[in-house]
């Protein structure tokens, strides 16, 4: 068996240093653009479900949002809940929320948006709006009447609900909101801000202390927001914090997504069905390349054959002429994407109306991919060669 396995090798190197260099070549620099394909697309989907997962959780809600109990309206005592929550490690951030709907008129514009009620202090613990302010200014502690307001309420930041914000309003002129309580107050709008995500840029923020005079509360909240260390251990906090004592609902993130999970999902299909077209197109080429091999060299086959070489050592001889193309593009492929294509992209990340997005290389993606490629090599280098092999020793050498 081993002399059998070093005979392919030696007729497969042969066949490779006595063919049609620039064909192989070829071959080889296209195995390498296929593979980058297939990394390249997989990778960019991976970067853009990352940016989602990153907007969901900087910009809205945290990594763990506590909830009233069941049958209430609103969380009491949030201090003492508050105080519990920052002794636990590995906790980075809290913040407490009013959130209420609210009519907004300007001029002769109106429109129904959600106002939240932060402190400031505690809010850029948690999210990161406050770096994302396009003009004016972020709240501070003490404002009473001012606002800030996303850029798909403003109008006339290029926003993607252009046709249904208020026109264009700009920092320093006032808006009227009537909250859904009756409420109605005048605010001068401090800034405006775009996080790149149109969820998010759908809200408005006002001082909790300003929320608490609209609604006639203090010490409560709609909901808390956490923001942990680490991401994906959700789970191993909100034990802590039962433990704790904390008798709310509490929930991680990704009960939040909602219609992000489905987007997401939807991307994972379409680079399911890229990928697979990639392979298909990869196993074709090869299986050209392996049956034109085949082809050309029909009588030297038969030859073979006449003086004893066993059809198994043949067959090998073509699959391993496979594998080192393949094993060649690849080589190529991921040195040109560590090298060059990666550096360019995570310093250009291209701008998604979801956020900035860079390329996310993940090994175990980059090796399934690997391990594909060599499993159509091997059937797309035994197929044609098993074919060759099939014809009789006369007819091969002879012709039909």
């Amino acid at each position: 068996m081993f002399n059998n396995l070093k005979l392919s090798l030696f007729l497969a190197y042969k066949s490779i240093t006595k063919g049609n260099k620039g064909t192989l070549f070829l071959t080889i620099f296209i195995l390498s653009l296929i593979f980058i394909n297939l990394v390249f697309i997989g990778s960019i989907f991976l970067g853009l479900t990352e940016t989602i997962n990153n907007q969901v959780i900087n910009t809205l809600y945290g990594n763990v949002v506590i909830e009233p109990k069941k049958d209430e309206k609103y969380i009491s005592d949030v201090s003492s809940i508050k105080q519990k929550i920052r002794n636990i490690p590995g906790v980075t951030g809290i913040s407490a929320q009013y959130i209420i709907g609210a009519a907004f008129s300007y001029k002769d514009k109106s429109g129904a948006w959600s106002v939240r009620s932060i402190n400031p202090d505690d809010e850029i613990t948690v999210t990161t709006t406050h770096n994302f302010m396009i003009e004016g200014e972020y709240l501070s502690n003490l404002d009473t009447d001012e606002i800030i307001i996303g850029k798909e309420i403003a109008g006339g930041y290029g926003g993607d609900m252009e046709h249904l914000s208020l026109g264009g309003l700009k920092t320093g002129e006032t808006i009227d909101v009537l909250f859904n309580n009756g409420v109605k107050r005048s605010y001068r709008v401090k800034g405006i801000f775009d996080v790149k995500f149109i969820q998010s840029n759908l809200n408005a923020f006002i001082s909790q202390q300003e929320m608490e005079s609209v609604i006639g509360m203090e010490n409560s909240a709609s909901q808390i927001l956490i923001k942990t260390e680490d991401r994906g251990n959700e789970e191993k906090y909100i034990k802590q914090f039962l433990d704790i004592g904390i008798k709310e609902k509490i929930n991680p993130w990704p009960v939040y997504s909602g219609i992000v999970k489905n987007i997401i999902s939807s991307f994972d299909m379409i680079a399911m069905l890229i990928s697979g077209i990639g392979l298909f197109v990869a196993s074709v080429t090869i299986f050209i390349v392996v049956y034109m091999n085949t082809i050309s060299k029909r009588r030297q086959i038969g030859i073979l054959r006449a003086v004893g070489i066993e059809e198994s050592v043949i067959i090998n001889s073509y699959i391993l002429q496979a594998l080192f193309i393949v094993i060649c593009g690849t080589g190529i492929g991921l040195l040109i994407l560590l090298t060059v294509i990666k550096p360019f992209f995570v310093a250009n990340p291209i701008e998604f109306p979801v956020g900035f997005v860079s390329l996310m290389i993940l090994p175990e993606k980059v090796s399934i991919n690997i391990i594909s490629l060599l499993a159509v090599a091997l059937m797309a280098g035994f197929i044609p060669s098993w074919m060759a092999v099939r014809e009789t020793i006369i007819e091969a050498i002879w012709g039909d």
